[in-house]
């Protein structure tokens, strides 16, 4: 198995916080208006960890396909795009279909938060943006013409 990026690490993990945050906060505001229950509980839980896992899987997923070439790159990120979308749908599918155990509306919500901390991420993060590095292979021809 490949060593994950520190990079894929820290935005994990940055998302992971937000994830968490929005979570209590969506725990918070259903027992404030007495939406609360252990389904309302499981379903938050369950969209929290798809959510984490479909930012880390697109993070390995970058990873993997930097070094390839454009067109297996481009192909890799479309691949597990289409199959990161449909393990959150089949999730969806789960909490629809199972209501006694989890809440959908509850499993939903947290699939959404990743995209608000990065949307934030600009206005409240000190650092730069993480620069996209690509790798540039090396030409065989450049030695043929130093000489």
């Amino acid at each position: 198995m490949n060593k994950i990026d520190p990079t894929v690490r820290r935005e994990t993990a940055y998302t992971a916080l937000w994830v968490a945050v929005g979570t209590l906060l969506l725990q918070g505001v259903c027992l404030i208006v007495g939406w609360w229950s252990l389904p309302v509980l499981l379903g938050n839980l369950l969209g929290a960890v798809t959510a984490v896992a479909n930012f880390l899987l697109m993070g390995l997923t970058i990873q993997k396909a930097l070094p390839q070439d454009k067109k297996q790159a481009a192909n890799t990120i479309r691949l597990s795009q289409g199959l990161r979308l449909l393990m959150q749908g089949l999730i969806l599918v789960l909490a629809a279909v199972l209501p006694t155990v989890f809440n959908v509306y509850a499993t939903a919500i947290p699939l959404l938060i990743p995209r608000v901390g990065v949307m934030l991420r600009p206005l409240l993060g000190k650092e730069d943006p993480v620069p996209v590095v690509t790798p540039v292979p090396a030409d065989e021809d450049e030695d043929d013409e130093d000489e």
